[in-house]
């Protein structure tokens, strides 16, 4: 029984030794990488960067051209609008475009999209504002909307299901089609915006609806979608130009746009855009769009026009942090890694990195080595040792700790 007991302490403490070596090695050993600013300059027609080198910042173009602070601004007129205004130095026009404050204002949007967004908790009840309230300001309804066998609504203080705007919404839905239950229901949940245009909602057959309210009556327009197009994730988006809802991301990592009103899909040609493996960025400003895209390995920025078309693309890699010196270590010292978090999801669960090489084995036998050497000086029988040995072979350095903080007596 003392036996038994005592593997179930050391391979707990396997476990968490698992946890926690590797996250004191990264936070000791790990080292940033030094990614750079690029934005599409309107001015240069060309991609200005700006990095820190040896503690200072590097402005430059593709052309190797560099540039003080002043000029770097002065030729991204649209990001450093305040700052070139305070200097007096904002331009009158910009490629025969008069510019204005409220032109400038109106078209400059910022969207981020981060791999955790993407595995998140979802709510099980949305609110369905009113879009036509007349109000100057969005409230809050009452009740609280979900899809399952059909569009139910739920009394938010009594928790009272109620049937004659459930039986409304249910009904509509049922005559455009819709396949219960939702898929996915995409929206933006929250006072704070400008207008409420409802929600875009994946039924199960991979359709797409537009569902609101207006003056109390139900909305529901549905997508057209090309033939075996599915989406993963959207995005909904509360832009002051209104120039489309959302960005649509396809199992195929395809980025799209839906317009608003007409419903175009249209789209964008930039791409592999995976939001589960990498942060994606895009600004919008009165003459381009920068979608960025940002991995461990990699940083790629493309430019479209204002008709969202291609202008130029940048890319810039390197070695990823298990390619690095200290990777490389890691994989020498460390079987592999147990984590409780994962910076790609935002769910409490146990994650396991497995060691992409085997280099680890070859210490895992230099450690039994170790093992069988303070076997002999404590003067243990060999044959009570055999299933620590195994311990050690399998999970290296987390076992060595654990069989010697935990000894067979």
């Amino acid at each position: 029984m003392v036996k038994i007991s005592r593997y179930f302490l050391v391979i707990a403490g396997i476990l968490a030794f698992a946890v926690v070596l590797p996250e004191l090695y990264w936070m000791a050993f790990a080292k940033p990488v030094n990614r750079p600013f690029v934005m599409y300059s309107c001015v240069e027609n060309d991609f200005l960067f700006q990095r820190t080198e040896n503690g200072e910042s590097i402005r430059k173009d593709t052309r190797g051209n560099t540039y003080s602070r002043e000029e770097f601004e002065q030729r991204l007129p649209l990001m450093y609008t305040r700052q070139l205004l305070i200097s007096k130095t904002m331009p009158d026009s910009i490629n025969g475009i008069e510019l204005d404050m409220h032109l400038i204002n109106i078209n400059n949007s910022t969207f981020r999209l981060r791999p955790v967004d993407t595995d998140s908790p979802k709510p099980g009840l949305y609110p369905l504002f009113e879009s036509q309230s007349g109000r100057a300001n969005l409230e809050l309804p009452d009740d609280f909307f979900r899809i399952t066998w059909r569009m139910e609504f739920v009394d938010a203080e009594t928790n009272r299901v109620l049937e004659d705007k459930s039986r409304m919404f249910s009904a509509v839905l049922y005559k455009r089609g819709f396949q219960f239950p939702a898929k996915s229901i995409n929206g933006l949940p929250t006072t704070r915006k400008s207008c409420d245009e409802g929600y875009l909602v994946v039924d199960a057959a991979n359709q797409l609806f537009h569902i609101k309210m207006k003056k109390g009556e139900p909305f529901v327009k549905k997508v057209d979608l090309p033939d075996g197009l599915k989406f993963k994730h959207i995005s909904c988006v509360d832009f002051r130009n209104k120039n489309f809802y959302a960005y649509l991301f396809s199992d195929e990592n395809h980025l799209y746009i839906l317009t608003q009103d007409d419903y175009e899909l249209v789209e964008l040609p930039v791409g592999e855009m995976n939001p589960e493996e990498c942060e994606i960025q895009i600004f919008g400003d009165l003459f381009h769009y920068h979608v960025i895209a940002r991995g461990e390995d990699f940083f790629r920025v493309v430019a479209l026009d204002a008709s969202y078309q291609k202008v130029d693309e940048y890319t810039e890699t390197w070695p990823g942090r298990m390619e690095r010196k200290e990777g490389k270590i890691f994989q020498a010292v460390f079987p592999g890694q147990i984590s409780l978090t994962n910076p790609k999801s935002a769910f409490v669960n146990f994650y396991v990195l497995v060691n992409p090489s085997f280099y680890w084995v070859l210490v895992s036998l230099i450690l039994v080595a170790a093992q069988l050497v303070i076997v002999r000086k404590r003067k243990i029988p060999f044959k009570n040792q055999w299933v620590d040995l195994c311990l050690i072979a399998v999970s290296g350095i987390f076992g060595i700790f654990a069989v010697n903080i935990f000894p067979n007596k």
